[in-house]
């Protein structure tokens, strides 16, 4: 067999291979696009957030680019998007940048709907490799996430629910107490997620006032006794000034709520530094911190 023959055998093999690599990533992207269709997004969206997986944060006339679709209502079709919590925004160097969020946070949404489809649900979740496959790991990521109203206080509460390691948690509970009712059913709901499906283990710093022990001994009746295995809570003296933000600290971020009535809101700091920052402080205010 001659040199030229061994060249050609080594064309075709590369071609078979490249089509059948095309073949199989156009097959992922019909199943992917199926499951998004599935769980509530249109045609237009489910390439959008696709199109966003693979490109990293881009600016919207890329985007559309990529997902074929015109400038204008590549711009719609993002603030759906937005809104649904799937796609975050910010800006860089005066332009504005569009990123996917994490498909993880899909699966969150998914459960805390008041009329599950399991189904849908499953089948997103096994197909959550193909989702991360699909994700370019060299995107640059925003690193400040800003989400407003009662949606993006629970935005940035859910993240944590993405937590690989302990929370380290200044719980304002004297301001949840005084949220709107729909927060105060979410909070429930999210601590009941944190330590039943999670089980995410947290340390807490509150306020000690009486409103506060009542609710935390009545929802955790181990930590009377120090005994329960995903919480730990040490408190400050009544007389410190109440704190209207809820900070939680985890792997490489801060997550800040802010729950005074008039600055609903949420922000994520995705930062090494930052967070070991934050980490030394809230372990040397553990320390002194009262411990029951």
């Amino acid at each position: 067999m001659t040199l030229s023959n061994n060249h050609l055998i080594y064309w075709c093999i590369t071609a078979i291979i490249q089509v059948l690599a095309i073949a199989n990533n156009m097959i992922s992207f019909y199943m992917l696009t199926g499951i998004l269709k599935k769980i509530g997004l249109n045609e237009k969206e489910s390439q959008v957030y696709l199109s966003l997986l693979e490109l990293g944060a881009q600016p919207a006339s890329i985007i559309g680019r990529k997902a074929n679709i015109n400038r204008s209502t590549t711009y719609l079709v993002l603030e759906s998007l937005i809104k649904r919590g799937y796609v975050n925004e910010h800006v860089r160097a005066d332009v504005k940048y569009f990123a996917a969020a994490d498909p993880q946070i899909i699966v969150q949404n998914l459960e805390q709907q008041e009329h599950k489809i399991d189904a849908n649900r499953e089948e997103f979740i096994e197909l959550l490799p193909e989702f991360y496959a699909l994700t370019n790991p060299l995107s640059i990521k925003p690193r400040i996430r800003f989400y407003e109203g009662e949606e993006g206080v629970k935005r940035a509460m859910n993240d944590t629910l993405n937590a690989s390691e302990s929370l380290y948690a200044w719980s304002a509970f004297d301001s949840w107490f005084k949220a709107p009712q729909s927060l105060q059913k979410y909070i429930k709901e999210y601590a009941k997620l944190r330590a039943e499906k999670y089980k995410i283990p947290v340390k807490v710093i509150v306020r000690d006032t009486p409103e506060v022990r009542k609710y935390l001994l009545k929802q955790y009746p181990t930590l009377e006794d120090d005994k329960d295995p995903l919480m730990e809570i040490r408190w400050v003296p009544k007389g410190i000034p109440a704190f209207n933000n809820e900070t939680n600290i985890y792997d490489d971020k801060v997550s800040i709520v802010s729950l005074a009535r008039n600055e609903l809101l949420g922000i994520i700091i995705e930062s090494h530094e930052i967070a070991q920052l934050h980490k030394a402080i809230f372990q040397m205010s553990w320390n002194s911190a009262k411990k029951s």
